[in-house]
């Protein structure tokens, strides 16, 4: 009898016999993959110093708690050791060549945005303002030179400068960045709290606020680690008395307040950064580091026992509050699917639409909306060096689901994401006549754990976990709670990742996928005596294979189909199932494509990843 050929998704070919359930096993295809200032504010007279306080978010606790409290004493301050100030971050521009300097201060507002200077969002020296893709941040860092294990980098999706931004004069001197990504939150990364309640500068005269940041030390050298300090609060009077011809210039009552003289003065690097004080029980921002008076004699000095100028950020309340979503006074009430118990590992920013809640599955671009799908690297046997095998879904800053067929323990190095087109070394997407540079993100594996009872000859129980050697600062997608194991009928369904054929790698794709009807496709495949998981472990599917009329071709193995819960103000992603084989005539309706129910092994999911948090 002749022999039927399937394909499974991982590119792996089975060769089925009528008269064999055997299955054996091809060379995986696959290719290379891809590789993967400072700014010194303007007029000598920009700045980047403090920490910004972010509201109330899901995960984080109340804003504005130091997790962390340890300090050691330095000169003319505090180092301030990793943790000690969680909103505090720090931004950096990019230049030619890959080259990238540190520029600023931010502070964490929200999971998605952070507050600086608008100065800060300008280029040395011309001073033109920059594309949200030449400016990064990173956050959960005390030291620029060597990195903390909690540090997370985040890309910019947008810069929102103040309308009224004067750049010679620092009037309206705030700006706001939305990032790309959204902060996960922990004990050295946390949000703070902005003011509430009366913002007369009467109300904090005297007040002693505390500033933070990477400004030039006293031999005007930029320091690796952040410092700290205290800086009191004076009144206007006392200002511009103390230079009318300086003063007069740059402070505008109302927006701006003076603070410093006391010989622990911001300096050049420290601008964008707050200026925070203890309210209660919390850190509160109530200034950002905007401008200082400069030393004639040398431009990267401040006058020693100067005041330094800052954004009164309560003036600017209304302003933040209504280009920032969710910030305490804003907060919807709560809806299931925003509760972090509402999936199986409670993570608070698991799965986020980043479009608005309802919005067409096909209507959504690609770049950043789908930071949890990643791809397997293995070490060619023959070629020795990195092939792509599979996908992988990111379900926990350090742990990924993927298919068990598509592991080999002794060859599997690696796992990428923020890729978009497997054959290219750098990705380009251009949006409102922006070109947004992207680069793949590689994470060495640290661990496998197959699900003990995978029978690698009918691939049922095909499940597996990759464990990373550190956390990734991508969005995981949510899964479903424990105690649901079946997928929701209400739901439209999508595939996403990559296709491999003969032909020209193509960049990422989705399609829409329906459920088809379990027994009739048990029935099917066991004609071909290839026995299906009728516990609830598989489920069948199929979904339009038309973007390729040239061949026929299925997604690389593990590939995601996933759905949106819609709540009252954002959507969230779940995990429905994976991909496992399909008929290597992808166009016979009769043979749906098999998935693995990832819903289904819960439990399982779960347990092994709090052995090893």
């Amino acid at each position: 009898m002749r022999a039927v050929i399937f394909q499974e998704t991982s590119m792996l070919r089975l060769i089925i016999s009528c008269q064999t359930p055997s299955i054996r096993r091809c060379r995986i295809s696959g290719i290379i993959p891809r590789l993967t200032m400072r700014v010194f504010a303007l007029l000598g007279l920009g700045l980047s110093f403090g920490l910004c306080f972010a509201q109330l978010a899901d995960g984080a606790g109340n804003c504005g708690e130091k997790k962390v409290v340890s300090q050691q004493l330095i000169a003319n301050g505090y180092r301030a050791l990793a943790g000690s100030w969680p909103w505090h971050g720090a931004m950096f521009h990019r230049y030619r060549e890959g080259m990238t300097r540190y520029a600023c201060g931010v502070t964490i507002l929200t999971e998605q945005f952070v507050i600086t200077a608008a100065h800060c969002t300008l280029s040395d020296p011309d001073r033109q303002k920059l594309p949200a893709s030449r400016v990064f941040i990173q956050v959960g860092i005390s030291n620029l030179d060597s990195p903390d294990r909690h540090m997370r980098q985040h890309n910019i999706e947008l810069i929102t400068r103040h309308e009224e931004y004067d750049q010679a004069t620092f009037e309206n001197d705030i700006a706001l960045l939305k990032l790309y990504t959204e902060i996960t939150y922990n004990d050295y990364i946390q949000p703070v709290c902005l003011w509430q309640g009366d913002a007369q500068l009467s109300k904090i005269i005297s007040k002693e606020g505390f500033i933070v940041g990477w400004g030039r030390d006293e031999h005007y050298k930029l320091p690796m680690d952040l410092n700290e300090a205290t800086a009191p609060i004076v009144s206007r009077r006392d200002c511009i008395a103390s230079d009318p011809y300086h003063y007069n210039k740059y402070y505008f009552e109302s927006k701006t307040f003076c603070a410093g003289g006391n010989g622990a003065v911001s300096t050049y690097g420290d601008s964008g950064g707050g200026l925070f004080l203890r309210e209660g029980t919390s850190w509160v921002l109530r200034g950002i580091v905007s401008n200082g008076k400069a030393d004639p004699n040398n431009n990267l000095k401040l006058v020693l026992d100067s005041y330094v100028i800052y954004v009164d950020v309560a003036f600017y309340l209304n302003w933040i509050e209504s280009r920032v979503p969710l910030l305490p006074n804003q907060r919807p009430p709560v809806i299931e699917d925003a509760n972090p118990n509402s999936n199986l590992l409670g993570l608070a920013n698991c799965g986020k639409d980043t479009y608005p809640s309802g919005t067409p599955e096909e209507v959504k671009g690609y770049l950043n909306q789908y930071p949890w799908l990643a791809v397997i690297e293995f070490m060619g046997s023959n070629t020795h060096v990195l092939e792509d095998a599979c996908h992988a879904v990111l379900i926990h800053p350090k742990f990924l689901v993927t298919a068990a067929h598509c592991i080999q323990k002794d060859r599997i190095r690696s796992i990428r994401l923020n890729d978009y087109r497997l054959d290219t070394k750098n990705d380009v997407f251009d949006i409102d006549g922006q070109s947004i540079p992207t680069t793949a993100n590689r994470i060495a594996v640290h661990g496998i754990s197959v699900h003990p009872n995978y029978d690698n000859s009918v691939f049922s129980n095909s499940i597996a976990l990759v464990m990373l050697n550190q956390p990734s600062s991508a969005i995981p997608i949510c899964l479903p709670p424990r105690g649901v194991t079946s997928l929701p009928s209400d739901k439209q369904f999508t595939i996403i990742g990559w296709k491999k054929n003969k032909h020209q790698e193509k960049p990422m794709i989705r399609n829409v996928v329906r459920l088809a009807n379990f027994k009739a496709c048990r029935s099917k495949y066991a004609e071909k005596r290839i026995p299906l998981d009728s516990s609830g472990g598989q489920v069948c599917s199929t979904y339009s294979h038309d973007d390729d009329s040239r061949s026929c071709s299925h997604y690389m193995g593990s590939a995601p189909f996933q759905y949106v819960n819609n709540g009252r103000y954002e959507g969230r992603y779940f995990l429905a199932a994976i991909s496992s084989f399909g008929h290597s005539d992808c166009k016979r309706d009769e043979f749906p494509d098999v998935f693995t129910n990832v819903a289904h092994y819960s439990d399982w999911i779960y347990n092994k990843i709090k052995q090893y948090e």
